[in-house]
């Protein structure tokens, strides 16, 4: 069961690296995508990017039960954490993002600025200790 376990993580985590970085070379190729909601959608790219890179291999590791050291063991359950974290959040302001734009359009383009989606899109994809 563990292999079966460790194979389905491995896909997802293929899955995700590929897919995410698709999405962030088309945004940084094609001009045109680089609009308000893209840019959280691209916070969300990067934040799903590190859980597949980072993420699934520490989850790897705790399931078999390495590091076996405490200060180790904590980091790697520490950055899974964080790393799941930032992607609910990057996912959380897409949604209020769409949220807002579809209620109040004419207060949205008029309040909400790209360099403030930037802003905050960068700030989601920090991890936070």
């Amino acid at each position: 069961m563990e292999v079966v376990y460790a194979v389905c993580e491995l896909l997802v985590a293929a899955g995700a690296v590929v897919g995410n970085t698709l999405v962030i070379a088309a945004f940084r190729r094609e001009k045109r995508l680089r609009r308000r909601t893209n840019y959280y959608i691209v916070s969300l790219a990067v934040a799903d990017l590190l859980v597949g890179l980072l993420g699934v291999p520490c989850a790897l590791l705790a399931s078999v039960g390495l590091p076996d050291m405490l200060y180790p063991c904590l980091f790697t359950l520490s950055l899974l954490i964080v790393l799941c974290t930032t992607s609910i959040f990057s996912l959380v302001a897409v949604s209020v993002d769409r949220y807002w734009a579809i209620l109040h359009p004419m207060g949205y383009s008029r309040n909400v600025r790209t360099k403030t989606a930037i802003c905050e899109s960068i700030a989601l994809s920090i991890p936070k200790a």
